[in-house]
């Protein structure tokens, strides 16, 4: 995603900075409707998923403590804890919006590791197939793959 910036000159015209150019203080929001707009959707997404995984947990029980015998307040016996786990476990829905935001803030790692190789062998040529590895990596971690 490219940020278009723009400066304001004497008459009030806005003048177009495009691309690395950072003399632009200004953006118009309309450039980046369709953006703002995705990105509204996807954290929209992720909130409803969120919602629905912490609605698969169950609240903690209240424990009445008023009896001598504490055999009957324990939440092992009465409801066994890796039985508590395994239903939380299979009442947590797929979670698509979440699993493509991972994959992507993986893949931007693998990015930032491109990057880096570009940056200390710049030059030479000792990062070519490390950098293609590393390329199909973070293709793959897009597609949903190596989870």
């Amino acid at each position: 995603m490219s940020i278009r910036t723009y400066a304001v000159n004497c008459n009030d015209a806005w003048l177009n900075t495009e691309g690395d150019d950072i003399s632009g203080s200004y953006v118009k929001y309309k450039d980046h409707q369709e953006v703002v707009a995705a990105l509204e959707a996807k954290c929209a997404a992720l909130a409803a998923e969120n919602a629905v995984i912490k609605s698969a947990i169950p609240e903690p029980r209240d424990i009445e403590d008023d009896n001598d015998n504490m055999d009957d307040v324990s939440l092992a016996e009465d409801f066994g804890f890796n039985h508590a786990i395994e239903l939380m476990r299979r009442r947590i829905p797929e979670t698509p919006a979440t699993d493509a935001f991972l994959a992507e803030v993986r893949a931007q790692g693998v990015d930032t590791a491109i990057e880096h190789l570009h940056k200390k062998f710049k030059g030479t040529v000792l990062v070519g197939v490390p950098v293609m590895a590393l390329e199909y990596l973070a293709a793959e971690l897009r597609k949903g793959g190596n989870q």
